[in-house]
């Protein structure tokens, strides 16, 4: 199958229609729908959505059977293979944009847990270096949050695990750390190899994230608040 070619702008139309007609099926091998119906659905005339019912039908993206005013559909090896292109292409795509924050001040609690030898052990076993005692906190817009927590997804993450202090009678949760690499906006040439924190228990204000590296951040990078930073992820 040529899917570069399928996906072409002549096919935009027909792509559409695949795409809804695959969110309606959802996990149910197939759909009963009539043309006025799935009109509605892409916001189109009863005979738009017919034509588009059977051109998908002639590229072989999906397969139908008349049941009555109604017509029972699937979606075919082929049109699931073009979806999943098309998801493919998306996700390169997401990968590809940048994630930009400012370094913002932080409270401290970083370099409070960062001690911890709990944690401490755990981040240079699994991280592979001894960190230093603190975390850079980035602000990310509501728009750049949404963009890493959906790269996050798609992320391995290196777990944290939670333990106990029989002493002090305290639990710590399990941390979340994700391998990045950090610069600055105005000179990506000197990126260093850091690791985003997902904590569960947090003080921090909406939208901060925490980053953690061998280096002091704020001198390695020359940073100040209100810098623009990248986070970039390593593509598997």
């Amino acid at each position: 199958m040529n899917t570069n070619k399928e996906i072409s702008q002549d096919n935009y139309a027909n792509w559409f229609a695949l795409y809804h007609l695959c969110q309606n099926i959802g996990s149910q091998k197939a759909i009963h729908i009539n043309s006025t119906e799935f009109g509605k659905i892409l916001e189109l005339s009863q005979q738009t959505a017919s034509r588009r019912i059977n051109n998908l039908e002639e590229i072989g993206w999906i397969q139908r059977k008349i049941i009555g005013k109604e017509q029972v559909i699937r979606i075919t090896k082929k049109g699931a293979e073009a979806i999943l292109a098309m998801y493919k292409n998306l996700k390169q795509i997401l990968e590809e944009i940048l994630i930009v924050g400012e370094v913002t001040e932080g409270m401290g609690e970083g370099g409070y847990y960062v001690r911890i030898p709990g944690y401490l052990a755990q981040f240079q076993e699994k991280l592979g270096f001894k960190p230093y005692y603190g975390t850079l906190n980035i602000q990310l817009s509501d728009l750049n949050k949404e963009l890493l927590e959906e790269i996050l997804k798609n992320q391995i993450p290196v777990r944290i695990e939670g333990f106990e202090d029989d002493k002090l009678g305290r639990t710590y949760g399990a941390v979340e750390c994700f391998n990045c690499s950090v610069s600055r906006l105005d000179n990506q040439d000197i990126k260093v190899d850091s690791a985003i924190l997902k904590i569960k228990r947090t003080h921090h204000k909406k939208n901060i994230v925490e980053v953690l590296a061998k280096a002091y951040l704020r001198d390695e990078l020359k940073l100040k608040n209100g810098v623009r930073l990248r986070i970039e992820f390593t593509k598997k």
